[in-house]
């Protein structure tokens, strides 16, 4: 399955322009990242929806886990033609995926999102979060996806297992019922697509 989600990410990027509005960057090259993510998003009463989504809770200590933005691990391909995820050690001759191939796989994944039902990708470049587990600070990359139909996604049964509920939020919304590191996230991100997308 993996191929065939680079093989058709791979046909909608040279299909589709990804528009920057990375603004000013934090000083670490793009390539130096191993989290990216997507938000798709509608417009929505004069303001924006965001499809977020809420994982399976695997650390009973740390409760049911509230909802938060889409994000993945860049994966590279192994010399016995097999996928699995970079660290920080890897290999500098393997094949890796780009940031935004990471953020769509992701996104198909973990929110359902369809490929053509995408009408703009925007990068937005890097955000800082903490670790769920050890709350030490991270970074990842992440890309704006405009959506043109909010109800054109995957349904249930093809969305991995790891993805407990998902749902359209307003940003206010979010901020009660979402991950508390992320929400400033899409609080920059109403300004930042406000600015562009003026409808």
């Amino acid at each position: 399955m993996i191929t065939d989600i680079h093989a058709a990410i791979d046909t909608f990027l040279q299909q589709n322009s990804v528009i920057s509005l990375v603004g000013n960057p934090d000083g670490f090259s793009p390539d130096s990242y191993l989290k990216a993510g997507v938000v798709p998003f509608i417009r929505h009463e004069g303001g924006y929806r965001f499809y977020v989504m809420k994982p399976q809770g695997r650390i009973p200590a740390l409760g049911h886990p509230p909802f938060q933005l889409c994000k993945g691990t860049r994966m590279q391909l192994t010399p016995n033609g097999g996928w699995q995820d970079m660290r920080e050690n890897s290999d500098e001759d393997t094949i890796k995926e780009t940031l935004v191939q990471t953020a769509l796989r992701e996104g198909i994944e973990e929110l359902g999102l369809k490929l053509p039902n995408i009408a703009g990708l925007y990068d937005l470049g890097p955000y800082e979060f903490a670790s769920a587990t050890t709350g030490k600070s991270k970074r990842m990359w992440l890309f704006a996806a405009k959506i043109v139909d909010s109800n054109d996604m995957l349904p249930d049964e093809a969305v991995v297992e790891t993805t407990d509920e998902r749902q359209w939020l307003s940003a206010n919304e979010f901020a009660v019922v979402g991950r508390e590191d992320h929400r400033y996230i899409l609080d920059d991100m109403e300004i930042r697509l406000g600015s562009l997308l003026k409808e």
